[in-house]
């Protein structure tokens, strides 16, 4: 190629790096345009396609996701921007980017192996194309992996997109989020099948669109991309789920109170407990009117900047206790918790040393303040799912210098992993279960809830660190799916916004604004049946990872075949 031919090239390549990554990230909330995942997933195809080598594949797979990362990940780094904001996010923020990005292309490298390696019968040209379809099974196996460890950062599962189509998301009681990447990935390569199709002939494309082969696929197409909605109509899951209350329901008061993630640690804490005590009076007035009383009140993720339950912080707990008792009304809140260890309770490894020699440990946890009991009572859960290098370094257990990596002035710093997961019991008769924050965009560990007999989910969480950046629409969203996974209601509740309630079909009622000082009332049913999902899980995703396993294993045996026979 001569004159601005190379140029033009690798500026046409650079165009299909940039498009195919900003339909991958447009397809996410809150830009909602979930169709383009489709069409992204079949470019992504083409990328890896016409990559000449791993390397090759490697940079421009990496900055097809560096595009994306850009458009549906920018609030990463932009969050540090922010008034009063900790400048060391807009570092953070943009070094997860880098290695994000990075990770995404694993599957890419892992496929194009498999699809370059393994071949069958007579024709070595016609079986690696039968091997495009391994393509949802490798990305979904990965997606399944990329859960497992404590780097983990499952926000992007390509099944995360459709939350803007409930619809399309029904059959999640069966696969969970996992079943719907697949599906969307499987549209994806029929999509880059039919494109190829129409592109490699020497006919003109509109007379290879009327060919047999042409209609039969795009026939296919129709029948997988509306697959979802069948389900959805068959099983009446709009009728059987829409605002559901098979097994009761309970009234709760949600307060939003609105205070900066990035003043209050340093802000009078007698002032935001009194605000606090304010809010929870009005609360427990009449529930809607209706002469009804609210059976729980819930503040959002360390609701209190210190240690609530630490005997130091006792006056400012008798405050918050005594409006309790006062409304008779349990609270559920978000605190720090300070937890000393003894001979009853085992240490973890990187526990912390007071300067008398006690051993204890700071955990991010929620609490169940009833009225009329005392504190040593009360429920507790202390988080488990912990945010990469903001609430704790993965392994730092392990490799003791990254703990102190980590000590911000906000509040988060080296936050030790919950001991279990915890189902509370409200009155002796309402079980639900509190996921903090994060916790939420982990379908196989919110299912475990349920599973253990919780008939109601809560999430208390503070996303104010991101403001009304596309972050704070994409956490409220993917607790549609955990609805749908499990079919139960689900109770939003953050510190800045968006609160709201969500029924086991998806939909979502008393949707707060954000950055909005308010509170709201509401009923949210309870539900006792267990969907497949609940008690099977992630069998879908395991399956794709098995069958990776041995597609990969397949691929090196055949790689090692075909060599020996040159030689």
């Amino acid at each position: 190629m001569t004159g601005n031919g190379v140029p033009r090239l690798k500026l046409k390549r650079f165009i299909i790096y940039l498009i195919t990554g900003v339909c991958l990230g447009l397809a996410f909330p809150p830009f909602d345009q979930y169709q383009l995942l489709f069409i992204g997933f079949a470019l992504l195809l083409f990328v890896v396609h016409t990559a000449e080598n791993y390397k090759q594949l490697f940079f421009r797979g990496y900055f097809t996701f560096l595009f994306f990362e850009l458009v549906a990940a920018s609030w990463l780094p932009l969050s540090g921007m922010q008034e009063n904001a900790d400048r060391f996010l807009i570092f953070g923020g943009t070094v997860t980017l880098i290695i994000h990005s990075a990770m995404f292309v694993v599957p890419l490298l892992v496929y194009r192996f498999i699809y370059s390696n393994i071949k069958f019968g007579h024709s070595e040209k016609s079986s690696p194309a039968v091997m495009v379809f391994a393509f949802p099974f490798v990305w979904t196996a990965f997606e399944y992996i990329f859960n497992l460890s404590e780097f983990s950062f499952p926000w992007f599962h390509a099944g995360n997109a459709f939350t803007a189509n409930l619809h399309k998301i029904q059959f999640a009681e069966i696969t969970g989020v996992f079943g719907i990447s697949f599906w969307a990935v499987t549209v994806g390569v029929l999509l880059y099948v039919l494109f190829r199709f129409i592109s490699d002939s020497e006919k003109r494309v509109l007379e290879n669109l009327k060919s047999p082969k042409a209609i039969s696929l795009i026939v296919i197409i129709i029948i997988v991309y509306i697959l979802p909605d069948i389900y959805t109509v068959s099983s009446d899951a709009n009728k059987r789920f829409t605002k559901s209350m098979t097994d009761g329901k309970i009234n709760v008061a949600v307060i939003q109170p609105n205070v900066n993630p990035w003043i209050k640690w340093g802000a009078k804490q007698i002032d935001i407990v009194n605000d606090y005590a304010d809010q929870i009076r009005l609360a427990g007035r009449t529930f809607s009117g209706t002469g009804q009383n609210v059976n729980l009140i819930i503040l959002p993720e360390t609701a209190t900047p210190f240690y609530l339950l630490d005997p130091i912080y006792h006056d400012k707990y008798q405050i918050i206790k005594n409006v309790v008792d006062s409304i008779n009304i349990p609270l559920l809140t978000g605190t720090p918790d300070r937890v000393f260890y003894n001979d009853s309770i085992k240490p973890y490894k990187d526990y912390r040393v007071l300067s008398n020699g006690v051993k204890y440990d700071v955990f991010n946890s929620s609490v169940l303040i009833e009225p009329g009991k005392d504190i040593r009572s009360f429920q507790k859960y202390a988080k488990m799912k912990l945010v990469i290098a903001s609430e704790r370094m993965p392994y730092q257990e392990k490799l003791s210098f990254l703990k102190n990596l980590i000590s911000w002035g906000v509040g988060i710093s080296s936050y030790q992993i919950g001991f279990d997961t915890t189902v509370f019991i409200l009155n002796g008769k309402y079980k639900f279960n509190t996921a903090i924050c994060y916790e939420s965009i982990y379908p196989d560990f919110i299912a475990e809830y349920f599973d253990k007999g919780s008939e109601l989910g809560i999430i208390i969480t503070n996303d104010g660190w991101w403001g009304k950046l596309q972050g704070t629409h994409q956490h409220n969203r993917y607790a549609i799916l955990r609805a749908v996974e499990n079919r139960r209601w689900f109770v939003r509740c953050a510190n800045t916004g968006i609160s709201c309630t969500i029924d086991p079909y998806g939909n979502i009622y008393n949707e707060t604004s954000i950055n909005q000082k308010t509170l709201f009332t509401a009923e949210a049913g309870l539900q006792k049946d267990k969907t497949f999902y609940t008690i099977h899980r992630d069998i879908l995703a395991r399956v794709c990872m098995y069958l990776t396993v041995i597609l990969f294993l397949a691929g090196l045996v055949y790689k090692r075949k075909n060599k020996s026979q040159r030689l």
